[in-house]
């Protein structure tokens, strides 16, 4: 390769990597490069390129915000809503929720959810962490959809058993008494076993580092990341993006309900200066 064509790829490749974008999702997007993800990460390691290993965001290891969370007490909700019952159902298509808080004073919760098949994350402000507050999201959510599209996605949701959860027949019944949603909980302390939510958090935590206050944070900032995320192709997806895949799924009309927009690939930016440039 000559100097001029290795410089023609840097003036490409390094904006990519200071938005935050992989290795794996710049060569996606850009096939001209011609190049493999070892190629590119051996060119970052040995300096060949402006941007360094250092500027990968995903090779920085993120640690969980420490917040005490409040685990249900009521024993009596887990019953027929275990791990292993949730097994037993041998799906391979349902939704991982979760709650994410931020370090700071603020009360603020995001409320967030994945769709394992399709890898699509979805993320809503909460002003308290409270059954009540996950509730409205969820009616809000059904208001949006519909009840028949809301059962396509949310038919079966496995979350923790922090306390925010501790009514999930509240959370199953819609506002019509049909029962639009199945909750299951992970074993104790086995956050893993919702893995998929787990990885989303980390491409969240990128736009909000664990020193973020949520007290300003609104709903049209979460959909910005969210679309962001989204936007993001996956190679479990085989090159695609969540976006593509839930076009592909359930059609257009899913996607204008949940208010999500694909970006194109080069305006993809998932570092704390996504938020900035929105505000």
């Amino acid at each position: 390769m000559t100097k001029h064509e290795l410089h023609q790829k840097d003036m490409l490749i390094t904006p990519l990597i200071y938005h935050g974008q992989s290795p794996y999702q710049i060569l996606t997007n850009h096939p001209e490069l011609d190049m493999s993800v070892r190629t590119l990460y051996s060119y970052l390691d040995d300096g060949v390129l402006t941007a360094r290993n250092i500027d990968l965001k995903r090779k920085v290891k993120f640690k969980p915000r420490k917040v005490h969370k409040t685990q249900i007490k009521d024993r009596t909700v887990f019953e027929r809503r275990m791990f292993t019952d949730f097994q037993n159902l041998g799906s391979d298509s349902f939704a991982e929720m979760d709650t994410v808080h931020s370090s700071q004073k603020s009360k603020r919760v995001i409320l967030t959810f994945f769709l394992t098949r399709e890898k699509l994350f979805l993320a809503f402000i909460m002003n308290r962490c409270t059954q009540g507050a996950v509730k409205l999201i969820f009616d809000e959510l059904e208001h949006q959809l519909g009840t028949y599209d809301f059962l396509k996605l949310f038919n079966v949701i496995l979350t923790d058993r922090d306390a925010e959860f501790g009514n999930p027949e509240a959370l199953e019944n819609g506002s019509c008494g049909i029962v639009r949603s199945s909750i299951y909980f992970c074993d104790p302390t086995r956050s893993g076993q919702k893995g998929g939510i787990e990885q989303a958090h980390t491409m969240l935590l990128m736009v909000l580092p664990k020193k973020t206050s949520f007290e300003f944070l609104t709903q049209w900032d979460l959909r910005t990341i969210v679309d962001h995320i989204n936007s993001t192709p996956r190679e479990s997806l085989g090159g695609r993006t969540p976006y593509d895949v839930v076009l592909e799924h359930y059609g257009i009309g899913i996607l204008k309900a949940l208010q999500l927009r694909p970006i194109p690939p080069d305006e993809v930016n998932l570092t704390p200066k996504l938020i900035r440039f929105n505000r």
